[in-house]
């Protein structure tokens, strides 16, 4: 009887087994394509459906123009720099996981033959199955240590969409630098044409000297090469714009580019109170603190587990004909060391990355307080520019002739780039959104 019942508890658990097994994750492939990968990257195109519905998710109409909130998402779609962050967070997700799985039982078969007891059996044959009941405060720690460096994974997807909003604005204020610097080159090609034929009928009138003529040439070959230049400038650009929307060149022929955003941006006020919210709520510092947190849930659980686990393994034995239980219990001893090596790895961890957090800190105020003294100079020299203009601060007139007026126009350009780019450098800092609006053109 003890014979039969040994062995149906022996064929219980090989059946069992299989059954616990049955939940484990399967092996899938997932070859990369370089060819069929190739071939999509160059096949985007921005009237594509799938992009179509992410944008509408995101509430975006884009219509027949695309500005700065429209290419930024249509960068976070495309490129991937978003996508490694997105993955990096399913990792920092896994390791979670991984912190709060149990530890698996252990399953020991040691089946003996004695050849010199042949009755009732000679066989002896059983499991043992081992549990390791961790420290608790370890465990504990390593969750908690897991979940904050999945907090600093969600952070670097904050940044890196930041980063794609960022590289969309200098690539599109280059755009609207170049279509203006386009229309002031035009322009000068026709006041050049117009003072070189006015001249030439007085040369042949015998009004002026055949100098008077070259320089009238000279001048007009010199604003036909600088408009061919300023073609050539714009073409760059929108070819940067692709670049930075994640998207080939040519996606961009024939799609109507908005540059709204920077005609009449928001101007920054209360820079301060702006600061002290970016020292606490920008993404990079509060990864940073995140780090911070799990280097310091590592350094408790490293302490904790000076002080290990139990294994506990019950098992049922069938020994020559009798049902034989066992409760076998093991403990490490620590003698040889008390886990001092870890710890101290640890506390210089969390003392990295301490130093770490400060330096995320610092390096925020340093790009803020860069940024705001290079804006705020910017738009002094534009008010300056302006009251010249109007004779408020001098007494000589900033237009003389036609041709330099578009010079005196070439110049404010350029001093409005400034401007705008020493906006977008405080933008960048604060993460604050001076020009357009995220969801439309």
């Amino acid at each position: 009887m003890g014979r039969r019942v040994g062995s149906r508890r022996w064929a219980a658990v090989v059946v069992l087994l299989p059954a616990l097994l049955a939940g484990c994750a399967h092996y899938v492939a997932r070859p990369i394509d370089p060819v069929a990968r190739a071939r999509l990257l160059t096949g985007r195109r921005l009237d594509d459906p799938v992009l179509a519905r992410f944008l509408a998710s995101m509430g975006c109409k884009a219509g027949h123009r695309w500005g700065l909130g429209a290419l930024t998402l249509v960068a976070v779609f495309e490129r991937p720099d978003l996508a490694i962050a997105d993955a990096r967070y399913a990792v920092a997700n896994g390791g979670v996981v991984s912190a709060g799985a149990l530890p698996n039982p252990t399953l020991a078969i040691s089946p003996e033959y004695n050849a010199t007891n042949a009755r009732p059996s000679p066989f002896k044959i059983g499991p043992v199955i081992s549990f390791l009941i961790d420290s608790l405060g370890a465990r504990q720690a390593g969750v908690a240590a897991a979940k904050d460096r999945r907090e600093a994974a969600r952070q670097a997807i904050d940044t890196a969409a930041w980063m794609e909003r960022s590289r969309v604005r200098t690539a599109l204020l280059a755009v609207w630098n170049a279509r203006h610097g386009v229309r002031l080159a035009r322009r000068g090609v026709r006041l050049a044409q117009g003072s070189e034929r006015a001249i030439a009928q007085r040369y042949r009138a015998g009004i002026v000297s055949s100098a008077t003529l070259d320089l009238a040439m000279t001048a007009l070959d010199q604003a036909r090469y600088a408009a061919a230049e300023a073609a050539r400038s714009l073409e760059a650009t929108r070819g940067d714009l692709a670049a930075a929307v994640g998207v080939p060149a040519v996606a961009l022929d024939h799609v109507a580019i908005s540059t709204r955003a920077f005609d009449a941006p928001r101007t920054p006020h209360d820079v301060a109170a702006m600061t002290r919210a970016a020292l606490v709520a920008r993404p990079s510092v509060r990864a940073a603190l995140a780090t911070y947190r799990a280097d310091q849930e590592l350094l408790r659980q490293a302490i904790d587990a000076q002080y290990p686990g139990v294994s506990i393994g019950p098992g049922y034995h069938y020994s020559e004909g009798d049902n034989k239980y066992i409760l076998a219990i093991s403990l490490p001893l620590p003698i040889f060391n008390q886990n001092q090596g870890p710890i101290a790895v640890a506390r210089a961890t969390r003392r990295l990355a301490a130093g770490q957090f400060e330096a995320a800190q610092l390096h925020v105020l340093n790009q803020i307080d860069t940024a705001d003294v290079r804006y705020r100079a910017e738009a002094a020299v534009r008010r300056d520019e302006v009251a010249y203009r109007i004779g408020g601060i001098g007494i000589v007139r900033l237009r003389g002739a036609e041709q330099q007026a578009v010079i005196a126009q070439q110049n404010e350009l350029t001093t409005r780039l400034q401007t705008l780019t020493s906006l977008g450098l405080l933008e960048d800092a604060l993460h604050q959104r001076f020009f357009g609006r995220m969801s439309g053109s």
